[in-house]
């Protein structure tokens, strides 16, 4: 059987969704969108600042550096700017979902 990786994203209401070959290249694509959503792809600086997040501390944000990280530190990577989503009152959400291709 083969698997696919959906990335099933909410906000404001509207949901939608990307199809990837690989669990890494979906994990790259939901960090990027969230760090989108965060608004750290546009203004580092003032959007940590705004988050609350302690620079020394901050989780990675280089998109470059996505690429050359594994599955498993994509994984926790996702893990740590979700918690910076919860509380958000835009309805954004995303998910990572392996996908079974039925026959």
């Amino acid at each position: 059987m083969i698997n696919l990786w959906t990335l099933v994203v909410s906000f404001e209401g509207e949901l939608s969704a990307a199809t990837h070959l690989t669990e890494k290249g979906a994990l790259i694509a939901a960090i990027e969108d969230m760090l989108m959503f965060l608004g750290i792809d546009d203004d580092p600086g003032s959007a940590l600042d705004s988050l609350g997040i302690d620079k020394d501390n901050t989780p990675c944000y280089d998109f470059d550096a996505l690429a050359k990280m594994n599955r498993k530190e994509l994984s926790k990577l996702l893990g740590q700017w979700s918690e910076h989503t919860w509380d958000n009152h835009y309805g954004y959400q995303l998910e990572v979902i392996r996908t079974p291709v039925q026959p």
